[in-house]
């Protein structure tokens, strides 16, 4: 049991570690903020990691995302956005 405790302990004191180091370096933290995303967006946006396998929608459900679509134009498109018509009203 003291383990887990003396882990944890030594986790957070790094992690604390880390944080005040780093919290002098504002400038390169700032740089590399959202690199990460960055990266997989660049990556997903590449088409590099895509699977060479299409794999096409079977034909209901291609159908059914059509006759939605195509029935969408079939009302009007409203002057504005009344946010109570989306309710319930309770009586």
């Amino acid at each position: 049991m003291l383990v887990p405790v003396l882990a944890l302990a030594f986790t957070a004191g790094s992690a604390c570690a880390e944080e005040s180091s780093s919290a002098g370096n504002g400038e390169a933290a700032a740089a590399s903020f959202g690199s990460t995303t960055r990266d997989w967006t660049q990556l997903q946006a590449s088409g590099s990691a895509a699977s060479r396998t299409a794999r096409p929608l079977p034909g209901d459900a291609a159908k059914n995302i059509y006759d939605r679509y195509a029935d969408s134009f079939k009302h009007p498109i409203p002057e504005k956005f009344d946010r109570d018509s989306f309710t319930t009203k309770e009586k």
